[in-house]
């Protein structure tokens, strides 16, 4: 688990360097401690597609945020950093996931097993609303995630 504290300063140091802080996870893998931290760009109105985060820019980022990480998880067992976007097709669980997400199509499955596609319009608190299904209530969402579809 991260600390508040120590997810600010990630995030500010994203966003000094034109990211925004998706997430961040502690997973264990093969025995292996791996810190995992999402990031995406600021979506442009201008553009149809929200910008995506680039190798480069992940790596740069990693060299970045290793000597806070350094300092701030001294303390900690051995792990490993992996840096990279969310990806295309993602869960979208917290408040910050469904607003990052406004303009993009996604598939809410309700607890009801009923699924609704279409394009995230707004979200608050309680709610999310789709351009096809106006003011769905988080209490009855299962699961929402992201859709991407190939043009052919």
């Amino acid at each position: 688990m991260i600390e508040s504290s120590l997810e600010t300063q990630i995030a500010k140091l994203a966003q000094s360097m034109g990211f925004v802080l998706y997430d961040i996870a502690w997973v264990k893998e093969n025995e292996q401690n791996i810190l995992r931290v999402s990031l995406t760009k600021p979506y442009d109105d201008s553009k149809a597609l929200r910008p995506h985060i680039t190798l480069d820019e992940c790596a740069l980022f990693s060299t970045a945020l290793s000597p806070l990480l350094d300092v701030a998880l001294k303390q900690s067992q051995a792990y490993h950093l992996e840096v990279s976007s969310p990806g295309l097709e993602r869960t979208l669980k917290k408040p910050q996931h469904f607003a990052l997400s406004i303009g993009e199509e996604v598939c809410v499955t309700l607890k009801d097993k009923s699924v609704i596609e279409g394009i995230l319009c707004a979200c608050d608190e309680e709610s999310i609303s789709l351009e096809n299904a106006p003011n769905i209530p988080l209490a009855e969402i299962k699961k929402v995630k992201t859709l991407f579809r190939f043009n052919a």
